[in-house]
């Protein structure tokens, strides 16, 4: 029992693996017969989740209670971009729309930073700026997407749509970056306790902004594809994502307190949430259920989540500290 334990713990995609799996039993038991199709649609549908997902852990695994909240007026704010600059450009709009997300992370960061406001105030009044900017923009700006990308991103590899190609090149990317370089590890150092990192040489501030920055140039990527999915863009396209993403990030294992993400277990978060999404939709339709359930359960959801992810880590640390207290007792006593 201690072995399965421990190897849940040191591999939290566990939990979202098995939740899809239990979804997709229970959505083929009501249509009445398994179909592959059924995970290959949600992996696409899932793909704004997962990059919202994605931009979320890598924030909140910068530690000091960090959580980013304007991502869905980012997202918007390079989808209105996108739909601008491509049209006299497409790759240029393509890049620009998303460094439009990075300027907009940088922004995050430094008023962080360097005003010491906490990130969630931050990113809430960050987040109300950039849609001001689109409430004013907007009637300026053009919302069809450009035709070429549109066929591009809505194309696939035989039923792998371009989408979760994107999503998996991302996530790959983004493992390598925080598990395989000195960056990934003073993120995590930083999350685990940022007085004890800067302490030992480590850049924190830097090392933070950079997380933002990382965070908003996901959430312009997922602005720009969704306003190429979607048609153009609109005002609040980001909206029906954020819960989802939120709580994608959390099942997938990342501490609510920082200093601890897992890339796969937040990729099949997003793709769990989706399968939970359209599990409820059918079950509202086929029995009549009262609007506005779906977003009951999964808020209800999330909230289960993160109390479970703060009661995990409030126990790691209990049991870090018992076991070395002892040791410094005995060295005290040499």
């Amino acid at each position: 029992m201690k072995r399965i334990v421990d190897f849940v713990q040191k591999h939290p995609a566990v939990w979202p693996i098995l939740g899809c799996l239990v979804f997709l039993v229970m959505i083929a038991g009501l249509t009445g017969s398994p179909d592959a199709n059924v995970l290959f649609t949600t992996a696409r549908l899932a793909t704004f989740a997962a990059l919202l997902g994605l931009a979320q852990m890598v924030v909140v695994t910068s530690g000091d209670g960090a959580i980013d909240l304007s991502q869905v007026y980012v997202l918007t704010l390079c989808a209105y971009a996108s739909t601008t600059l491509m049209d006299v450009n497409p790759v240029l709009g393509f890049v620009v729309a998303v460094l439009i997300g990075g300027l907009a992370g940088l922004v995050n960061g430094l008023i962080n930073i360097y005003l010491k406001i906490p990130a969630m105030v931050t990113t809430l009044a960050t987040g109300y700026l950039y849609f001001t900017v689109i409430l004013i923009g907007s009637s300026h700006m053009k919302v069809l997407p450009h035709p070429g990308f549109v066929d591009l991103i809505t194309g696939g590899v035989g039923p792998v749509s371009t989408q979760t190609i994107v999503v998996v090149m991302v996530a790959l990317v983004l493992a390598v970056v925080l598990y395989r370089t000195p960056y990934g590890k003073q993120l995590h150092a930083i999350g685990q306790n940022r007085n004890a990192a800067h302490l030992a040489g480590i850049p924190t501030n830097r090392v933070v902004i950079t997380a933002f920055v990382v965070g908003g140039l996901l959430s312009g990527l997922a602005g720009v594809i969704a306003a190429a999915v979607m048609g153009g863009a609109f005002q609040d396209m980001g909206m029906s994502y954020f819960l989802p993403s939120v709580a994608a990030t959390f099942v997938g294992g990342t501490a609510a307190s920082g200093g601890r993400s897992s890339v796969l277990g937040v990729a099949f978060g997003a793709l769990m949430m989706t399968l939970m999404s359209s599990f409820l939709n059918t079950t509202e339709s086929m029995f009549n259920l009262v609007s506005g359930i779906k977003q009951l359960i999964m808020g209800t959801f999330l909230v289960l989540i993160l109390f479970v992810s703060v009661a995990g880590v409030k126990r790691r640390r209990q049991t870090v500290a018992a076991t070395t207290a002892p040791a410094m007792a005995s060295n005290e006593s040499l």
